[in-house]
């Protein structure tokens, strides 16, 4: 590892909210819009992560709520199984580039199977913007 390298572990932010599987949309929607979050982890009884609950995810499922049907429906309904996550060792260039395109706007940390934090695009853009210039 260089001098230079920026990590994950760096910039990320701790987790403060996370639902289980079990958890109502409805909950899950009112933590979100509370806590001002994109999003959290879904972790089984364990810790482990299993999903990953954005509010595109909850919009989504709103939406068709609200014209379709008056289910109550819980997170293992609307998130999504197998979630990308990062390690706290990951370059914050390589995520930076990672994120290009139709990727998530944030990812789990994830370190021995536990979610540690969570990194966002405007913590990897405050990282670059600390990142000493090269000059060509």
């Amino acid at each position: 590892m260089t001098t230079s390298s920026l990590l994950v572990s760096d910039y990320m932010k701790p987790v403060t909210e996370y639902f289980s599987p079990d958890t109502s949309v409805e909950e899950v929607v009112k933590t979100l819009v509370k806590n001002k979050l994109m999003g959290a982890p879904v972790l089984d009884k364990d810790k482990k992560l299993v999903g990953f609950i954005s509010e595109k995810d909850c919009l989504k499922k709103m939406l068709n709520n609200s014209y379709y049907s008056q289910h109550n429906h819980v997170a293992r309904d609307i998130m999504r199984t197998n979630p990308l996550s990062v390690s706290p060792n990951t370059d914050i260039i390589n995520l930076a580039e990672e994120m290009l395109g139709k990727r998530p706007k944030l990812y789990p940390v994830v370190e021995n199977d536990e979610v540690i934090g969570i990194i966002t695009r405007a913590d990897v853009l405050r990282a670059l913007g600390t990142t000493p210039k090269v000059k060509h």
